[in-house]
């Protein structure tokens, strides 16, 4: 099992938000999220908050960083522009990391519906570097991945 596996198997608010990781490797991920009633911001039809397609762009986009990586990299900015409204049964992000350095990576992201409709395009920036030792996102994890036998 990887460091991506466990540490995203293991997001409280991703599990909460029904976040699902489906592909994941080479700086690159895929994503999605089945829409329900508690991810509208409409309480007469299904258009899904901004937030919803913000937190998938970013734990995918997360998720492509730390399988490139292989640590924990915390988000330090995200950038997204919505283009069309969610209205559809479920949310598909895909992720590319376009630049990884010493103490950042960039990664491009494109959040989908059902149907295929571009509903946002985002750009994440990750922290790389010095993300040693046990810190809030790091506690737990490695003895996770160390029990997990983290290739």
């Amino acid at each position: 099992m990887s460091l991506v596996d466990v540490f995203f198997g293991s997001i409280p608010f991703a599990e909460h938000l029904g976040i699902e990781l489906e592909t994941v490797g080479e700086g690159r991920a895929v994503g999605r999220v089945e829409l329900r009633e508690h991810h509208s911001s409409n309480p007469e039809a299904m258009v899904a908050h901004g937030g919803v397609a913000y937190a998938l762009a970013d734990t995918i986009a997360g998720a492509a960083v730390v399988d490139l990586t292989g640590a924990v990299t915390p988000t330090i900015d995200m950038r997204i522009d919505y283009l069309a409204p969610a209205t559809g049964e479920c949310l598909r992000a895909e992720a590319a990391v376009v630049r990884t350095g010493g103490s950042v990576a960039t990664v491009d992201v494109t959040v989908t519906d059902g149907a295929d409709t571009r509903i946002a395009e985002a750009r994440g920036v990750y922290k790389t570097g010095d993300v040693t030792g046990e810190t809030p996102w790091t506690a737990g994890v490695e003895a996770s991945a160390d029990d997990s036998n983290v290739e």
